[in-house]
């Protein structure tokens, strides 16, 4: 895994917002190339949380499949701030293996001890305005909040 001081990169499976342009241009300064893949063995549901959006979360399961993107190249700057954007740092999330040099965010026990699974969650069906109020509210507010890894 790619430490905060590296110099290495790695690449990282994204299937929410993260797979926004604009989001991720708010989020690290920059857009990373991109590839759209479909994962093996995983589905999408949403997990409810109070006082939060909905999100998507990655689970097991023999025969699915998950669309998404794999974000290429990213730095060690990059995943400090994309691990306290999914809250690794609080245990809902960790960033674990998916196949050779790519990552995701693998829901932790802590997330289902304080939300609640809901739908079937599919990519093709997110609703595009998502991604203007992810870039102009949901990342800003994030940042102010984590000055730390923005240097500002």
């Amino acid at each position: 895994m790619v430490e905060q001081t590296s110099k290495e990169t790695c690449d990282l499976f994204v299937y929410g917002t993260l797979t926004f342009d604009r989001v991720l241009q708010a989020l690290l300064g920059h857009v990373p190339s991109k590839e759209r893949i479909e994962i093996d063995n995983f589905y999408a549901r949403t997990i409810h949380l109070d006082g939060w959006e909905d999100f998507p979360v990655l689970l097991a399961e023999e025969g699915s499949k998950v669309p998404g993107y794999v974000l290429k190249g990213l730095n060690a700057q990059d995943l400090a701030r994309l691990d306290r954007y999914e809250f690794t740092d609080i245990g809902y999330y960790k960033r674990v293996l998916l196949q050779e040099n790519i990552y995701y965010y693998q829901p932790d026990k802590n997330l289902f001890a304080v939300g609640t699974l809901g739908e079937v969650w599919n990519m093709t069906e997110v609703d595009a305005s998502l991604e203007g109020v992810y870039a102009e509210k949901v990342v800003p507010d994030f940042i102010a909040e984590n000055m730390d890894l923005f240097g500002r």
